[in-house]
């Protein structure tokens, strides 16, 4: 029987594997972290588009300076970094992960594509923010 997969997790699963690759080949910092902070700015990403979004369309309102922006862009990311710290590293969560997943990977003939969608949905907020600075301009 197939384990259900979790999107998210296999999500995380794809850029752990790649770093681990990545790790066996060449001298690199610890592929655990790269993975755990690459996801967290991601998921950092995702909570300022929903944030902007928000303050744009429900509050009609911006931040009053780009400092306090930035400020609150750095609050996230570091929010997001020490809550994935603490569940990926501190209690393993990504060891159980990549046990659930391990096997997939190796059926599976096209995780080249899977890792591709998973940066993909990870760069998608981004990209989605510069848009939104673009269509949505300043009028101050």
């Amino acid at each position: 029987m197939k384990p259900r997969i979790n999107p998210i997790e296999y999500l995380y699963f794809n850029i752990y594997s790649y770093f681990y690759r990545i790790a066996q080949y060449r001298e690199s910092v610890n592929h655990r972290m790269q993975a755990m902070y690459l996801f967290s700015l991601g998921l950092g990403g995702w909570l300022l588009f929903l944030e902007s979004t928000y303050l744009h369309f429900v509050r009609h309102t911006r931040f009053a300076s780009k400092m306090q922006s930035t400020v609150f862009a750095g609050a996230i990311y570091m929010l997001t970094a020490g809550f994935f710290h603490y569940i990926f590293i501190v209690k393993d969560r990504d060891q159980k992960i990549v046990g659930k997943y391990e096997q997939l990977l190796e059926q599976h003939p096209k995780r080249g594509l899977h890792l591709f969608l998973s940066i993909c949905v990870l760069v998608l907020p981004y990209l989605l923010l510069a848009a939104f600075a673009v269509i949505f301009k300043r009028h101050s």
